[in-house]
C-alpha cells in the first residue's frame, strides 16, 4: 500500500527525497495516486497507472460501461432511474440503520438485497463516492466524511419525498404492466328539479367518470371526519379557510 512505498522510496536514499520525512513521502505517494495519476492499485497493490484497476476504471467511466468480471451473471445497475428506486429501497429497508451507511458496504448491500451489481462506471464516474454527491440524487442522499472513511447519510427531509417518490414509481410500474390503477372519482351530483323539468322526460347523456388526480397534499392530509367536517387543529382552529 501507500505506506510500505513510501517505505520503499525512503531505503533507496533518492537525491530528490532527501530531507523528507517517511510521512512527508507517504503524502507525496497519495498526491502521485489521487491527483497526478502516477500510480494506482490494481489487487490492493500500488503499481504504475497504466497498469492499474483505476486506470481501467476510468476509461470504462467514459465510455458508461461497466468493468467486466465484477460479478459475473448478476444484473448491472445502468440508469439514474434504477438507481434512485433501488437507494429508496435500501433506506426503507434498513430503516433507523440508514442514517449512515458505510460507503463500503453499499456495493455489497444491493448484491445481497437485490441480487445486482451497483457500477458506478456504468454511470460515468470512477469512484462510487462521487456518484452519490451526483446532483440527481441530491434530494436523497449524501456522502458525509466521518473518521477515517466515508457515510451516506438521507438527505434532510428525504421521509416524505421517499413515500412520494414510491407512490410515482409503482404507478409506472402499473402502467408499464398494463394494469389499470386505482384512482378516486369523483362522486355524479343528482340533476336539480328545474334541470330535470327543462330536459322533459329527456335523459341528460351521461357523462364518464373522471378519475381525482393523485397529489401528495392528499397522501400526507390526515383522513377527514365522517361528516366531511373540516379537521380540527391542535389550537382548537378548523384547518379550512374562513
Amino acid at each position: 500500500g501507500r505506506y510500505m512505498c513510501a517505505r520503499k522510496l525512503a531505503e533507496e536514499n533518492l537525491a530528490f527525497l532527501k530531507g523528507y520525512s517517511l510521512g512527508q513521502i507517504a503524502h507525496i505517494v497519495q498526491l502521485a495516486i489521487s491527483q497526478k495519476r502516477l500510480l494506482g492499485y490494481s489487487a490492493g497493490t500500488l503499481v504504475p497507472y497504466a497498469h492499474s484497476q483505476s486506470m481501467l476504471k476510468d476509461k470504462h467511466a467514459q465510455c458508461q460501461l461497466p468493468v467486466p468480471g465484477n460479478s459475473p451473471g448478476k444484473t448491472t445497475v445502468t440508469s439514474w432511474e434504477a438507481l434512485r428506486e433501488h437507494l429508496l429501497m435500501l433506506m426503507k429497508a434498513l430503516g433507523p440503520q440508514a442514517q449512515r451507511i458505510p460507503l463500503s458496504n453499499i456495493k455489497r448491500l444491493f448484491r445481497t438485497r437485490f441480487s445486482i451489481e451497483l457500477s458506478e462506471t456504468a454511470l460515468g464516474y470512477a469512484k462510487l463516492s462521487e456518484l452519490l454527491q451526483d446532483r440527481r440524487l441530491g434530494d436523497l442522499c449524501e456522502v458525509r466524511r466521518e473518521g477515517y472513511g466515508y457515510v451516506l447519510l438521507p438527505a434532510p427531509g428525504c421521509t416524505l419525498r421517499t413515500f412520494g417518490e414510491g407512490l410515482r414509481m409503482e404507478l409506472a410500474r402499473q402502467l408499464s404492466e398494463g394494469a389499470q390503477p386505482e384512482a378516486k372519482t369523483r362522486p355524479r351530483a343528482a340533476p336539480s328539479p328545474q334541470a330535470a323539468a327543462s330536459h322533459g322526460s329527456q335523459e341528460a347523456p351521461r357523462r364518464a367518470t373522471r378519475p381525482w388526480p393523485l397529489c401528495m397534499d392528499e397522501v400526507a392530509s390526515a383522513p377527514s371526519s365522517p361528516d366531511g367536517e373540516a379537521p380540527v387543529l391542535g389550537d382548537g382552529s378548523s384547518s379550512s379557510a374562513e
